[in-house]
């Protein structure tokens, strides 16, 4: 009888099992379709964008068998001999964030100054970094590093308070100066200053890998030579840059978009490519993969040229990029006046909402109560801000309608209202992603952290914030993609749909692209509804990308030191 009754009770064990394996299968396959029908699903959306953004239709086959020979062949020959070589495969990926990310940076960079006054930008940058810089030079000079990190960001925020307070009194002086003055110190110097840096630490850790443990006279001369080497990388950053200068001056040119172009894209590509070429001899072919791309886009457009061979009829020509709108013809529809707006409203709404986000979830995780009635706020605190992360845009446009506007009585559709309404409305998912982020370290690490005698302080910056930085990008992500493609709580603070200027300052009024392309939609010519409407879209996709690429890069950096 026992027996039976064991025999029974592994019949119904062996059956429990099955049909939990049953269900564990048929969940992972309904995850697995819903998956393929979401990636089917965005692939159809993104090919009609791209069909009638491109028309691939107008080509002629000489052009794609062109361009098949010039770019195609060339870059999978290539990917596919990097491919097999580990050491060029990680060369070949860091290249091209180099290349790509340094370019659009710089143009960026040039854009954005070039519409807010480069001058203007200039004077808040000197008040914006001269506090932190005197502020590590303090802490190196005095070894007491306690508060380094709380004062950095106040000193910036004091600064750039200081810099608009005397803005009046400073801005005449730095008038007098030309354009590329002003270029040339919020642009090369910081790229001089972080490559010598750059240059003294990787001599600094080279000397000591090849040397080992060394005595205290030893460390003093290697540390002598590594800030040697780290001046002359400066000094010939920015005596190479003066000569772009004087070049340009000769020749007639304005040397302000040289400047920028010269030191945040030539000098940081310059640098990875050498230091790759001399040391790392295994891996040093992977720097050759953007100009293998590049070199194969411009052979091509040479020759497409040359023999007069019909090409794609696109509307994402660089009329589109630097024209401003014109509502009559379609090939001249520029959306350059959006870009910089939506370039402008995004910066600077990710200074106002990531700082506060970021700082309120450290707050409600590593510093409120636990108990008691601020335990009971904090509680109160993180239930509503879990549900405004849901709440619908368009009553954020509102919030920052009767914020902005009626409360505060800036006018209508300028930058900062645009980018502190959209700041409101990406708060929320910054803080429970940071929150998360927070939660995701464990406690092991900060115990082990305060057995050795750190502050609270010290834990946080060396040991959980380090730890954190990928969810908290992850989160930023995720904050960047809404807000970029945010039009109702823009329309309802009444930004303009069309514009013909970019905007020249925070109190200017500016456009975005997503309001321009929605505007667009409803235009009585097809050439725009079906042309110049998907190339924008393209063109806002291509920003998204960009910054999501920025952050990914970040945070996989930060995954690897994990």
């Amino acid at each position: 009888m026992g027996t039976e009754n064991e025999t029974t009770e592994d019949l119904r064990r062996t059956d429990g099992i099955d049909l939990a394996q049953l269900r564990g299968g048929l969940f992972e396959a309904s995850l697995v379709f819903a998956t393929v029908v979401g990636i089917f699903a965005l692939a159809v959306l993104f090919g009609y964008i791209a069909f009638d953004a491109f028309q691939p239709l107008t080509a002629s086959a000489r052009w794609y068998l062109l361009y098949f020979g010039t770019l195609v062949a060339p870059t999978a020959a290539y990917t596919l001999y990097v491919r097999r070589r580990p050491a060029a495969r990680d060369v070949n990926a860091k290249a091209f964030g180099v290349f790509f990310g340094s370019l659009m940076l710089a143009l960026v960079t040039y854009i954005v100054a070039s519409a807010l006054d480069p001058k203007d930008v200039f004077v808040y940058a000197i008040f914006g970094a001269v506090p932190p810089t005197l502020v590590f030079l303090y802490a190196r000079i005095s070894d007491d590093r306690t508060y380094t990190g709380p004062l950095v960001p106040v000193s910036i925020v004091g600064g750039l308070a200081a810099g608009g307070a005397l803005f009046d009194v400073v801005r005449p002086i730095v008038g007098i100066a030309q354009e590329w003055v002003a270029y040339f110190g919020f642009v090369t110097l910081p790229v001089a200053g972080i490559l010598g840096l750059v240059v003294a630490r990787r001599y600094a850790a080279k000397s000591t890998a090849e040397v080992g443990v060394a005595d205290d006279d030893w460390r003093t001369v290697m540390g002598r030579q590594a800030k040697y080497r780290g001046g002359l990388a400066f000094g010939a950053v920015v005596g190479s840059t003066l000569v772009v200068v004087v070049a340009a001056l000769v020749n007639g040119i304005d040397p302000a978009f040289w400047v920028v172009i010269f030191s945040g894209f030539v000098v940081p590509v310059a640098y990875v490519v050498g230091q790759t070429v001399l040391d790392d001899a295994d891996g040093r072919i992977g720097v050759a993969g953007p100009f293998v791309v590049v070199g194969g886009v411009l052979v091509g457009a040479i020759i497409e040229r040359q023999f007069a061979i019909q090409g794609l009829e696109s509307f994402l020509t660089p009329n589109l990029l630097l024209n401003s709108w014109d509502g009559l013809n379609a090939s001249n529809a520029g959306v350059y006046p959006q870009i910089v707006g939506s370039i402008v409203i995004v910066a600077f709404m990710a200074l106002l909402a990531f700082p506060v986000g970021i700082g309120a979830a450290i707050y409600l995780e590593e510093y409120a109560p636990a108990s008691g009635w601020g335990g009971r706020l904090a509680t109160l605190l993180e239930v509503n801000i879990s549900n405004l992360a849901g709440v619908p845009s368009v009553v954020y446009g509102l919030l920052g309608l009767a914020l902005f506007r009626n409360a505060l009585g800036f006018g209508t559709g300028i930058v900062f209202s645009a980018a502190g309404t959209l700041g409101l409305l990406i708060l929320p998912i910054v803080v429970v992603s940071t929150q998360e982020a927070l939660r995701s370290v464990p406690d092991s690490l900060r115990q082990a952290s305060f057995g050795m005698g750190a502050s609270r302080w010290q834990t946080l910056r060396n040991v959980v914030l380090p730890e954190a930085v990928p969810g908290t990008l992850t989160g930023t992500i995720l904050a960047l993609a809404r807000a970029i493609g945010e039009t109702a709580p823009l329309v309802i603070i009444a930004v303009a749909t069309t514009r013909y200027t970019p905007p020249e300052g925070l109190f200017s009024a500016a456009t975005a692209l997503p309001l321009q392309i929605f505007a667009a939609r409803s235009s009585a010519h097809a050439e725009f509804r079906h042309g110049v409407v998907p190339a924008a879209a393209v063109v806002l996709l291509v920003l998204m990308l960009l910054m999501n690429a920025t952050a990914i890069v970040i945070r996989n950096r930060y995954e690897r030191r994990s």
